[in-house]
């Protein structure tokens, strides 16, 4: 019963952790990506040196931290700022799974949408699974209808 109430948080927080895993990784060969990533999208919410510590948590499947700092991100930048931090994450992922048919700016754009929402289904989930009494509220107004 546990295991199912947390099933929705774990498998998000597995989605938000292979979404940062699919861009370069944080050492000397991905700095530049790093970089790019943040001028372009104007927060240094998303650099490997502000989230090693939620992304380290996640993978001990405790991922509300590090969704916490993807909303952060995303809420602080304006939108010409998610569409230039698009194109960047875009064009990486263009390059590291060969998808040449398709525009780097669309892939950077669905990735940081994907991005985004799963954050929200890990805060989602969270929330949910500690009010049981919410629970409970919303059982009792449901079946009295």
């Amino acid at each position: 019963m546990v295991a199912a109430a947390h099933s929705d948080g774990y498998a998000a927080t597995g989605r938000l952790l292979g979404l940062l895993a699919a861009l370069p990784a944080p050492t000397k060969a991905g700095e530049r990506f790093w970089s790019d990533l943040w001028r372009s999208s104007g927060t240094a919410y998303l650099l490997p040196v502000n989230i090693k510590a939620p992304v380290l948590r996640s993978l001990a499947g405790e991922g509300t931290a590090l969704a916490r700092q993807v909303l952060s991100a995303v809420d602080e930048m304006t939108p010409p700022q998610r569409v230039a931090a698009g194109e960047v994450i875009g064009q990486a992922l263009v390059e590291s799974d060969h998808l040449p048919d398709l525009k780097s700016q669309v892939i950077g754009e669905l990735w940081l949408r994907d991005l985004e929402l799963t954050a929200w289904r890990v805060l989602h989930a969270d929330r949910r699974s500690d009010h049981p009494a919410a629970r409970k509220a919303f059982l009792d107004a449901w079946t009295s209808v």
